[in-house]
């Protein structure tokens, strides 16, 4: 198929990950025999608002039109030289007027939206996924948000690339390790090893002093407001005050008001578990893959949950990430958060290993510090597994088979 892709959020690679999702699809794309025809419209500037979904200023509705027009005129002009077969995109309602899918369908041209935040922040991208041709979503519990919008929605979970996570050969450090940002409880989880004793090192955001990268995406010099709408930063009086404000409109003053003191306690007890891992605290993550990581220490951790609604105080829900395949594929000893479906790609105990408690997370992790040939055997089942059924040619393989595209 020839393919027009507008997967990157932002031109820059450093600016809201701008070059992740063309990692991941670009190669797998490209080894099934695809020709791609990249989009060369920069979403940086509606990136910029995408947390929003809906309810946008004049401004932003300005921007999300010109950056609409503009991915449509490189669309009419790619399938004027020869016919495209797929427009595969991965927009936030921020980015593209949902409208612009009817003129896709008039050029006949298929169009499919990748979305993986479908489990805590569906609304940021309900109005895209009702007018895509196909909406493609990994989690397996979002599909009921699909089809109350009346999406035609086709679940295929995420992969890894096995010529970028493989395993390197380097000696293994006799600690476990965790990469990722801080946020949810995954600071409590970290403390928890930290105050057992057990030797971890932990990378990325929001574990230590904040560092200049902390915040890519927005510079200190932006300016307070953009496209009208006032910006706030981090955890400012007037954050805090907009969120309070909008906890309060949306679930009334007794139910926000006791959202509110779950959010001031989970703030509380956030603090105090990051003051203890911080010590331990290796600074942020490796801007590439991670691959030296996972291959570096004896022990790689996953912490799976997530906000359900994408704000603290709300329930703790785990879902099924992008590292999951990722660290098996480059044969770590991979120990995550348990959930049901997890179980469907791996075999728990066997593959990788999972915790359900922080006992539990505890024990496995010094259990399979202590045990050697035990973290090998779970390492090479599990890399046996990733490379033989998770990579991304798998799984588009899959999306392009449930849609019927596999013939085009």
């Amino acid at each position: 198929m020839r393919i027009f892709v507008a997967v990157r959020h932002a031109l820059d690679p450093r600016r809201f990950y701008g070059g992740l999702w063309s990692g991941h699809f670009y190669p797998a794309l490209r080894q099934l025999g695809h020709e791609l025809v990249e989009s060369q419209t920069d979403l940086y500037p509606t990136s910029r608002f995408m947390d929003v979904a809906s309810g946008f200023t004049p401004e932003e509705r300005a921007a999300r039109t010109a950056a609409t027009e503009a991915i449509l005129d490189e669309v009419r002009q790619a399938h004027r030289r020869q016919p495209l077969q797929l427009f595969l995109s991965y927009f936030y309602n921020a980015h593209f007027d949902p409208q612009g899918f009817d003129q896709l369908r008039a050029l006949r041209i298929p169009s499919i939206n990748f979305y993986c935040n479908s489990i805590y922040q569906f609304e940021n991208v309900a109005d895209i996924a009702a007018k895509a041709d196909v909406s493609w979503y990994p989690e397996r519990d979002a599909r009921a948000s699909y089809e109350r919008v009346g999406a035609r929605a086709v679940r295929v979970q995420m992969g890894a690339d096995p010529s970028i996570y493989r395993p390197t050969g380097v000696p293994r450090e006799p600690r476990a390790c965790f990469a990722g940002q801080n946020y949810a409880d995954r600071a409590v989880w970290m403390a928890a090893l930290v105050n057992a004793g057990v030797p971890v090192d932990v990378y990325g955001h929001g574990w230590g002093a904040p560092t200049a990268e902390d915040d890519a995406s927005t510079a200190e010099t932006d300016p307070p407001v953009y496209l009208g709408r006032r910006q706030f930063r981090g955890r400012s009086v007037g954050g805090y005050l907009k969120v309070t404000r909008e906890i309060i409109e949306r679930d009334g003053a007794i139910a926000g008001a006791r959202r509110i003191a779950r959010r001031l306690l989970t703030r509380h007890v956030h603090d105090a578990a990051v003051a203890a891992v911080a010590p331990y605290a290796k600074g942020p993550a490796p801007a590439g893959p991670l691959v030296d990581v996972f291959n570096r220490y004896e022990v790689c951790l996953n912490l799976s949950n997530v906000w359900a609604d994408g704000h603290p105080g709300a329930a703790l829900i785990p879902h099924v990430r992008l590292r999951d395949f990722e660290a098996p594929m480059c044969r770590a000893c991979y120990l995550t958060g348990y959930t049901d479906e997890i179980t469907e790609h791996y075999d728990i105990g066997t593959e990788i290993d999972a915790y359900r408690t922080a006992d539990e997370f505890v024990d496995k992790t010094r259990y399979y510090l202590a045990h050697p040939a035990a973290a090998e055997s779970l390492r090479q089942a599990g890399y046996r597994r990733a490379v033989n059924a998770h990579t991304w040619v798998h799984r588009f393989t899959e999306l392009f088979t449930k849609t019927g595209l596999a013939t085009a």
